[in-house]
């Protein structure tokens, strides 16, 4: 029976793999011919026009390997069907939107709004009854054996905030070639470790896709990159991680502890910059990426820190048989942040000619 999981799961990676590469292929020349593209800029690797259109070939491809399932003799609940497509409705509109973003530049409020109203999107099937739409209903606390059921108003509310939270947090981190789409690569390994031997095995098939649509696209985004996925595919990949964690049965300590480091990394600067009565929104080079690269690391050296650091703690949580130690862990990603960031802090403040982390006006996040 699992031989047999693992086939279809095998084909749907590969599927979304093959197109992916195929399509970001093929979207290269058009992104340039078509203006797409990111111009070089105080936090930008390049220093030439980047295709900046690699968002639109992830979700394709995605769609589509997800499509392929149905007709893999895959069992779905009628329910399962209803959210997978809520998933992907709302994901492909994000995604919509914020390519005229990368065409275009909108505000970051304005971009939180169409954030907000993908996220409403996902939820408000919830209104029509229980088992509707993709709320998180439930939690479980870090100690005791005991779920917590959420009121239907705070449910709504707490999904929203987990989607927009995990979409800016991808889109903050898609600072360095390879970095973001190897982080999702690593999340979706260990959800899908998480889920194939679930009941309801078609949920494996979701991150089993998107892991073949990030890894047909990263050999073009690997440095030296000839294409970034811009916020199109930053906002789709952070949005679409955090719907499947909640289809998979609300693996959110799961897909926290594999995302953790760079979830926290953006708590910690926005509560610096507030600190130093600085927007949240206004660019600097204060992310754990961008200092390790000002340290001295190459951006594949930066990738497998970073990536590595979050296979760690994924691997953690399969393995850990507790919420309490699960709960340990994630203390464990914070407290490695702040090592890792006073470390550098005071490597900084001992070289002779000090990196400058105040704010970078002509730029705006989220976004990169």
């Amino acid at each position: 029976m699992l031989d047999n999981r693992l086939l279809v799961a095998a084909i749907t990676f590969g599927v979304a793999a093959a197109l992916s590469w195929l399509f970001v292929g093929k979207t290269i020349p058009l992104s340039h011919r078509w203006g797409i593209v990111d111009l070089p800029g105080p936090r930008r690797a390049h220093a030439v026009p980047m295709a900046r259109a690699g968002g639109v070939p992830l979700f394709l491809s995605f769609a589509v390997a997800v499509a392929v399932t149905f007709s893999l003799g895959v069992d779905r609940l009628s329910l399962d069907t209803e959210r997978l497509l809520i998933l992907l409705v709302a994901s492909g509109f994000l995604c919509l939107v914020m390519v005229y973003d990368d065409v275009t530049g909108l505000s970051p409020g304005v971009k939180l709004l169409w954030q907000s109203g993908a996220a409403s999107l996902v939820v408000a099937p919830r209104l029509r009854g229980e088992g509707h739409g993709l709320v998180i209903e439930s939690v479980n606390l870090p100690f005791g054996t005991d779920q917590v059921a959420l009121p239907t108003w705070f449910a709504l509310s707490f999904t929203v905030v987990w989607l927009i939270g995990m979409t800016n947090a991808m889109n903050l981190l898609d600072g360095i070639d390879g970095l973001a789409g190897s982080v999702t690569m690593v999340a979706c390994a260990i959800l899908f470790l998480h889920t194939v031997v679930h009941p309801q095995f078609t949920i494996s098939l979701l991150p089993a896709a998107l892991a073949g649509a990030v890894a047909g696209y990263l050999p073009f985004n690997w440095h030296p990159a000839k294409i970034i996925m811009g916020d199109a595919g930053a906002n789709f990949l952070g949005f679409t991680l955090a719907g499947i964690a909640i289809i998979g049965g609300a693996k959110i300590a799961t897909t926290l502890l594999a995302f953790g480091l760079p979830i926290l990394d953006v708590v910690w600067l926005v509560l610096f910059r507030l600190a130093h009565r600085r927007s949240p929104f206004v660019a600097d080079r204060s992310h754990l990426h961008y200092r390790l690269a000002d340290a001295g690391l190459k951006p594949p050296q930066v990738v497998l820190f970073v990536s590595g650091t979050s296979l760690v703690f994924g691997v953690t949580a399969l393995l850990l048989p507790t919420r309490e130690m699960k709960a340990a862990a994630i203390v464990g990603v914070g407290v490695l942040l702040l090592v890792t960031v006073a470390i550098l802090t005071l490597r900084e403040r001992n070289r002779p000619g000090q990196i400058s982390r105040a704010p970078m006006t002509d730029i705006a996040e989220p976004g990169t």
